[in-house]
């Protein structure tokens, strides 16, 4: 497993997790409980990912990147006793958004590990060359770029989101002059 794929891993569960839990501020008791799990889980594997450089029970991972997008189908489809509607309970575009990074996760691990024995211990890294360092940034900021793309405006679509302080509405006091629609400009 290259680092590529396990910073890509580690990007896809940490977004996961921080929509689950911003999806769960704002749900009923029940659904906050299945989802806060759901998102402290993803956040504890994609962190132990990117701090042991490997993955972590990758075959139970793969299994239980599903179970929150399951979940919110078997939600959707057959409505809550949970709480509200599904729709004012379960956002539709956050919780895409975090199911498409569990479905990359399960999908990715699913392929990996068909090529691989399903291994979970880290291969022998070859000796880095400048182009291997530069493939790597290079895939680190496209992975950085669509992890800010999509979770971004996932967050901003839950009612915790909804319920930010607009951006700019927020200074410290006294130091007012450094906004620029207030204050003497100099």
């Amino acid at each position: 497993m290259t680092a590529t794929t396990r910073i890509w891993f580690a990007f896809a569960a940490v977004g996961a997790g921080m929509i689950h839990l911003a999806v769960a501020a704002g749900a009923p008791l029940l659904l906050t409980i299945v989802l806060a799990g759901f998102g402290i889980a993803e956040l504890g594997w994609g962190v132990g990912v990117l701090v042991r450089g490997r993955l972590l029970v990758a075959r139970v991972v793969l299994g239980a990147a599903l179970v929150p997008v399951l979940f919110w189908g078997a939600i959707a489809t057959v409505g809550s006793g949970w709480g509200p509607v599904a729709g004012d309970a379960l956002p539709l575009f956050p919780m895409a958004v975090a199911s498409l990074f569990d479905l990359f996760v399960a999908a990715t691990l699913a392929v990996h590990g068909r090529r691989h024995a399903a291994s979970d211990t880290p291969a022998r890294a070859p000796a880095a060359t400048a182009r291997q360092d530069w493939g790597f940034l290079a895939a680190l900021t496209v992975a950085g770029a669509l992890f800010s793309g999509l979770v971004t405006p996932a967050l901003a679509a839950t009612e915790a989101g909804s319920k930010a302080v607009p951006h700019g509405s927020h200074g410290i006091p006294g130091l007012e002059f450094l906004d620029a629609g207030h204050g003497h400009h100099h």
